[in-house]
């Protein structure tokens, strides 16, 4: 068994592409080596700022031989009394076997002359200097360069190539990327360190490496990274800043993490901790320290008692160079705060009305006007959502001032050098002049979730603003012919939409998106005379779409596409009910109420049983009343009367106030009442030759049928 070591010197590459090219390159590799028949124990890829390293273990030295079994002549023209003839030598010659490798056997369409091809496995040691060079062309990332005289492009220059196959020189034709770049096993350690470093042995390579400042293993980074934080920030009782992505960053920039501690001056906390944090992670790459670890207040306008004076840096530097390290970062966060500060201070002397006047001379996009037109459209969405909410009571003036002003911190300076700050200081500056508190809050969250797992807005009149902003975004978009088609989408509208019906979702908003669709691309043809759009298709084209993002976001929720399909897809009214979000999410639960108890499975069969033979007769599946469907006169034995008591019951529930689970109740109570019907001793012929009775009883199964299409189409799961 033998052991390969590439190693590929860059100058430094970006963070996401040094995270990004470790799977990406693994499962090339991967690919190569199954292709080819290279059989090993383990691939492991890594990488750092200034390298990717492949090291496969226990490798066979010779590619597996491949047999291929193939179907020649007929016996009867390969062979003629035993003797072969040109037909069988020329199969056999074509396979590279004697004749009497050969074999003759019987198929379905008589006697054939078989044979196995075989192809003798590869050398590993060329199969690999053929399969890394390919690989590395076909990396694939952002602005990649051309250095040198090359035509080929990468992430960043490669400067050296390390490559060993059991401790010998593997050599690789590179000359398409670097005519000078020369294939060994010269290494470089930490960047600081000049010296080459020879690798003889190549099982000692990730030691001697971390002698040299470097830890290859990536995985070893992060948790030494993560280590060194929650030891430095229990030491000082604060709570660290931290999140995956800072964390996957700080990992990708760094090939010896050393922790060096700053602090700052305590006059910079009469800024937001936002703006803060902003600073220090966003652009410094800094973790902020908190005194206490819990959700903050997202209108407050300082971070006193909040935020602590100190941050973490995680150092690429050596040791002995830690508190020039400190004292540089320190200067470069005191001119960043420094900036922030007087950005807060101007706009603190210009009120919210009035920055709210600059946005008449901002431009929205071509056709819709300036944003001003925009928050005019969110105003129209927020009360027509406002008309059609059934789940909440929401104070209408709270949500159209909300909308006023939600868009007023885009004239602020702060938001024009921190664009990922607004919404949230729009809120603060609002709650800093004295506005309602709800209004504020609505401002200040009205922009999520802005990415994948974000946070939802904590008030309803935030959700509210957040599904009304979001909406004018989708509809505008589509109404000016800039629908996202395949994977692209510039404008995040399936994200937007995503985020949207979270909103709805998780707040128990019981709207019809259909509706407020509808109604809302109307305002935009009257409201918008310079743009020439169809009304019909766009409504069209965006009910479809906002379709495709519910069944994914169910999809999302682990609900298996029967179970979608079952419940999306129940009756006459299933276009209505389907954009009406909490009512699926009403049958769902209730559905899962009937799993919890373990009748599920029985109530699921017997009323398939039902809907299924409901089915092959004529009455609607809008038909939930008896009257004028079923003649009890024609009943002939006692489990029909039972049946139809069991309709009766709940015909009663339909003409009062009831819930889905009501529904449900009644059924699975008389399951054993409505599985009676198809019981040989007491049940009925439900397809009797009387054709009147036949039709009634029928009507008896289809009523039920209706029944539970009010919550699912049970023959679905």
């Amino acid at each position: 068994m033998s052991t390969y070591l590439l190693e590929i010197g860059t100058e430094e590459l970006p963070a996401k592409f040094a995270n990004s090219v470790i799977k990406q390159f693994q499962s090339t590799i991967e690919y190569e080596f199954d292709k080819h028949f290279i059989k090993y124990q383990n691939i492991s890829c890594t990488s750092t700022p200034r390298r990717i390293v492949l090291y496969v273990e226990n490798l066979i030295d010779y590619g597996e031989d491949k047999t291929e079994e193939r179907k020649g002549p007929k016996a009867e023209a390969a062979f003629v009394e035993g003797t072969p003839t040109k037909a069988a030598i020329g199969f056999a010659k074509s396979l590279n076997l004697n004749i009497n490798d050969l074999e003759i056997r019987d198929t379905k369409k008589g006697k054939f002359v078989f044979g196995k091809k075989i192809e003798k496995g590869l050398a590993t040691k060329g199969l690999i200097a053929s399969i890394i060079p390919k690989t590395i062309k076909s990396l694939q990332g952002q602005r990649f360069m051309k250095w040198g005289d090359g035509t080929f492009r990468f992430s960043r220059p490669i400067r050296w190539i390390l490559s060993l196959y059991n401790d010998e020189i593997l050599d690789l034709d590179l000359s398409e990327i670097d005519l000078n770049l020369k294939i060994g096993n010269i290494s470089k350690g930490h960047r600081l360190i000049k010296s080459d470093i020879k690798i003889n042995k190549l099982d000692q390579y990730f030691q001697i490496l971390e002698k040299n400042g470097v830890f290859v293993k990536r995985n070893e980074r992060k948790s030494l990274i993560t280590n060194l934080i929650n030891i430095s920030s229990g030491n000082l009782k604060l709570y660290p800043d931290m999140d995956s992505d800072l964390l996957d960053e700080l990992t990708d920039l760094v090939e010896s993490p050393n922790l060096v501690v700053g602090s700052f001056s305590e006059e910079y906390l009469s800024l937001p901790s936002e703006v803060l944090c902003t600073v220090m992670k966003n652009h410094q790459r800094y973790i902020p320290l908190f005194k206490e670890e819990k959700d903050l207040d997202k209108l407050r306008i300082n971070s006193k008692d909040i935020l602590s004076t100190n941050f973490l840096c995680i150092s690429n530097g050596l040791e002995e160079s830690k508190e020039l390290i400190r004292k540089g970062n320190e200067k470069v966060l005191k001119a960043r705060f420094a900036d922030a500060k007087f950005f807060v201070e101007v706009d603190k002397k210009t009120s919210c009305f009035d920055r709210n006047q600059k946005i008449n001379n901002i431009s929205y996009m071509k056709g819709l006007g300036d944003l001003s037109d925009r928050v005019q459209r969110i105003s129209f969405i927020a009360k027509t959502i406002n008309l059609y909410l059934k789940s909440a009571v929401l104070d209408l003036p709270i949500i159209l001032e909300a909308c006023k002003f939600s868009k007023h911190d885009l004239c602020s300076e702060i938001v024009f050098e921190f664009p990922e700050l607004q919404g949230l200081m729009g809120g603060k500056y609002l709650k800093y002049e004295g506005f309602n508190e709800e209004v504020a809050l609505a401002v200040s969250e009205h922009y999520l979730p802005r990415f994948y797992k974000d946070k939802l807005p904590t008030s309803n009149y935030g959700a509210i603003l957040s599904i009304s902003d979001k909406l004018e975004t989708l509809i505008s978009i589509f109404v000016i012919g800039k629908r996202p088609t395949g994977s692209s989408d510039p404008y995040a509208l399936r994200r937007n939409l995503n985020g949207l019906i979270q909103i709805i979702w998780y707040f128990d908003f019981e709207i019809n998106l259909e509706n407020v669709i509808s109604v809302s691309v109307k305002h935009w043809k009257d409201s918008l005379r310079n743009l020439d759009f169809d009304e019909k298709k766009v409504k069209n084209e965006l009910i479809e779409f906002t379709k495709q993002r519910i069944l994914s976001f169910l999809e999302e929720l682990s609900l298996a596409k029967n179970w979608i399909n079952a419940i999306c897809n129940t009756d006459i009214t299933s276009v209505e009910r389907f954009f009406n979000l909490l009512d699926i999410k009403k049958r769902i639960n209730v559905l899962n109420a009937l799993i919890e108890k373990n009748r599920f499975d029985k109530f699921k069969n017997v009323i398939s049983r039902i809907s299924k033979l409901a089915n092959t007769g004529n009455l609607g599946t809008n038909v939930l009343i008896s009257k004028g469907v079923i003649n009890p006169k024609l009943f002939e034995k006692e489990s029909e009367v039972l049946f139809y008591k069991c309709i009766n019951k709940l015909e009663d529930l339909i003409s009062n106030q009831w819930e889905y689970n009501h529904v449900i109740k009644i059924m699975d109570t008389n399951l054993d009442v409505l599985s009676n019907i198809f019981d040989n001793d007491m049940g009925v012929l439900i397809n009797s030759e009387d054709k009147s009775i036949r039709i009634n009883r029928l009507n008896l199964l289809a009523l039920i049928r209706n029944y539970s299409l009010l919550i699912a189409d049970f023959t679905l799961f």
